[in-house]
């Protein structure tokens, strides 16, 4: 009889907790906080919070559940609270509580599952919430009248260089530029496999893990690892080829004597949706 008793009250705050609307008995209706508290009975603590939360008292009812899971440190209790912080209003404790139940030993399969929609559910609320909360940047003031700028003068021509030197001036600055592409592309190229290897060991530890929660969660990490390396990989091959493209247009051939223009080869970056690489111009 009594275990009958017990296991009808414990159902009935589960179900609360799982936002049904069950109907108590009337004896837990009956039951006052001071009652169950100085008889030290957990059935009479949680029905006295369930009451507490149909009257929408939650810190009260958080208080009389938390005492029963003192006495009977059963799970069902910390379900029951964290469901007591939602209806509240209070997500980041209600996540909380929903944690500690599912790492609670003896837990069912259902109830498990139903935690962790509602984890999920509360921190895209509370991730939401945050985005909605960053100040809005604050009001540009007026700035101050320009004054009319001076007029601007022709500057005189150049007499000094030559069309040679600003052609040596112009290679000079794509060879630095493809120089540095290459440098930034080796690095991406490098971080990209940093990341895969990270990745690789990720997955590995996932098969290796006998919980499925965590199993779950470190393939997620791996897949965002891999997607971070094959974008390294990408970014670091493109830039890589345009700054080698860079530095091969810059070798040329020199004019021949007389009215005679000698040959030349010039490379030429192609880059297109279908293919990335390089292109060989050559004139007579």
């Amino acid at each position: 009889m009594t275990w009958t008793i017990r296991r009808s009250l414990v159902c009935s705050t589960l179900a609360i907790a799982l936002g049904a609307a069950p109907t108590l008995p009337v004896l837990a209706a009956t039951v006052t906080a001071q009652d169950a508290d100085a008889a030290g009975d957990p059935e009479g603590l949680s029905a006295a919070a369930v009451v507490k939360f149909e009257a929408k008292e939650y810190d009260a009812a958080v208080d009389l559940f938390q005492q029963a899971y003192d006495v009977d440190p059963q799970p069902n209790y910390l379900f029951n609270i964290g469901r007591v912080y939602e209806e509240k209003g209070d997500l980041e404790n209600a996540v909380v509580f929903y944690q500690r139940f599912l790492e609670q030993p003896g837990v069912d399969l259902e109830s498990r599952q139903a935690a962790t929609e509602r984890i999920k559910i509360l921190r895209e609320a509370l991730d939401q919430l945050a985005t909605e909360e960053v100040p809005p940047p604050e009001e540009e003031t007026t700035p101050p009248e320009e004054t009319t700028p001076p007029e601007e003068t022709t500057p005189p021509e150049e007499t000094t260089g030559t069309d040679d030197e600003a052609k040596a001036k112009r290679k000079k600055i794509l060879r630095i530029t493809g120089y540095s592409l290459l440098g930034v592309g080796g690095a991406a190229l490098i971080v990209g496999g940093i990341f895969g290897g990270i990745a690789s060991g990720t997955i590995n530890e996932a098969d290796a893990d006998p919980f499925v929660d965590r199993k779950s969660a470190l393939r997620d990490r791996a897949q965002g690892q891999a997607r971070v390396a094959d974008a390294m990989f990408i970014t670091g091959g493109v830039l890589a080829v345009a700054g080698a493209a860079l530095v091969l247009s810059t070798i040329g051939g020199k004019k021949a004597s007389g009215d005679v223009e000698a040959r030349r080869t010039r490379w030429n970056p192609v880059i297109g949706p279908q293919r990335v690489g390089l292109g060989l111009t050559h004139r007579f």
